[in-house]
């Protein structure tokens, strides 16, 4: 059983006994609706995208070449960062994912920064294990640092905000035109009940002193109708599959809750797990580094997600989830599982965990521009008409062999 899967049994055995004993939190059976549809945001989109905080680069590590992957094909100039003031990728140095997610990046024109990281010694690996009864594996370790490399990255930028991902994450085209306008405006209806904003550059996502993180791509997030608090909502989005076309897991939780097709679902985070795209305040990426993930709690913990997941539920670090994921990782080998096996390379990292034999369809995600093998290209004038046909107009073009 690889590590990504252990800690879900680990999780959704702590959350069942958590469940049978934890209180009814009160009209836990129901969630306020908000009847706006993804469409009706696109005629803000222009001008919302021109407010966006620029990520300004605290020093010359920051970037990987300006953004050239190793196969050549260099970020356009016309991306943004998808209203977050950056968007900080955790890919190590000869990462075999890189060149796939810059490639999604230009297609859906997000601009993308990747800190460069450093080789970790073993000074580094001994620093993040717990004093006493460590249990995380070396694979984890190198992928925890690579974590507060980025976060390194996003305090030393004069960004509010930044989108924290990691380089094997697919998601849908329609992430930067529709998905993303759509959730900021739930999240903001959301959060003014409590925190009033007035919306500018930097309140795109409401009030950023009123929450700390912002999950959008876990490994699905489930629980019963009795452990959801609230405010929550839920909101409309044309471009989610159907539910019968969901993670069965994911179908499952939804009838729970009576959601209809096409809707997601925003909400306080209960259990979280996997860090695959999850959105933070400058205050909460400072407690995060120097306090709560600066190593390894005493007594042991598996990765870094699940120190997150602590931060969410016992911590007192104001968490939301959206589901379904907005973001979902690739079906490639865990690179984590590699290096555990022993199949490290010199960077601390293992091939085995390259962007070959993907899924024709990654769970969740309708069109994704990760696991369509006919957006893979390396030709400049096939990614111009990629960007206009499948960024900007949405299509989602047929498969090679339909």
């Amino acid at each position: 059983m690889d590590p990504r899967s252990q800690r879900m049994l680990l999780v959704v055995l702590i959350m069942v006994l958590t469940i049978l004993l934890c209180k009814d939190f009160g009209e836990s059976g129901t969630v306020r609706r908000l009847t706006q549809h993804a469409a009706s945001f696109a005629g803000r989109k222009a001008n919302e995208a021109s407010q966006h905080t620029a990520f300004e680069p605290a020093n010359a590590t920051l970037g990987v070449s300006d953004f050239k992957t190793q196969s050549g094909v260099q970020l356009l100039a016309n991306t943004v960062a998808v209203q977050f003031g950056a968007v900080i990728a955790v890919s190590r140095q000869q990462s075999p994912r890189r060149d796939g997610l810059l490639l999604a990046a230009n297609i859906t024109e997000i601009d993308i920064s990747i800190p460069t990281q450093p080789v970790w010694t073993p000074e580094d690996i001994s620093n993040l294990h717990a004093e006493h009864v460590s249990t995380i594996t070396r694979g984890s370790t190198l992928a925890w640092l690579g974590h507060l490399n980025a976060l390194r990255a996003f305090l030393g930028s004069s960004a509010s905000t930044a989108l924290i991902i990691e380089d094997d994450v697919d998601w849908d085209i329609h992430l930067r035109t529709t998905q993303i306008p759509a959730t900021a405006s739930a999240f903001r209806s959301l959060t003014s009940n409590f925190s009033p904003y007035s919306l500018d550059a930097d309140n795109y996502w409401g009030n950023t002193s009123a929450w700390d993180i912002l999950w959008l791509g876990t490994c699905n997030e489930y629980f019963l109708p009795n452990a959801l608090r609230h405010p929550s909502l839920t909101y409309t989005d044309s471009t989610l599959p159907p539910l019968d076309k969901l993670d069965p897991r994911t179908a499952e939780f939804f009838a729970t809750f009576n959601i209809p097709s096409h809707t997601r679902l925003l909400h306080p985070t209960v259990f979280p797990l996997c860090t695959f795209g999850y959105a933070l305040t400058r205050p909460a990426a400072h407690r995060l580094l120097n306090e709560i993930a600066a190593r390894e709690a005493e007594g042991g913990t598996m990765a870094y997600d699940v120190r997150v997941l602590e931060a969410c539920r016992d911590l007192g670090m104001r968490c939301w989830s959206v589901a379904p994921e907005l973001m979902r990782h690739l079906d490639a080998k865990s690179e984590i599982e590699s290096v555990d096996k022993g199949k490290e390379d010199q960077n601390g990292g293992s091939n085995e965990g390259s962007n070959t034999g993907l899924m024709a369809h990654t769970a969740n995600i309708d069109c994704g521009v990760r696991s369509h093998e006919a957006f893979f290209t390396k030709d400049p004038e096939r990614l111009e008409y990629l960007q206009e046909v499948v960024g900007r107009q949405g299509r989602c073009l047929p498969h090679e062999n339909s």
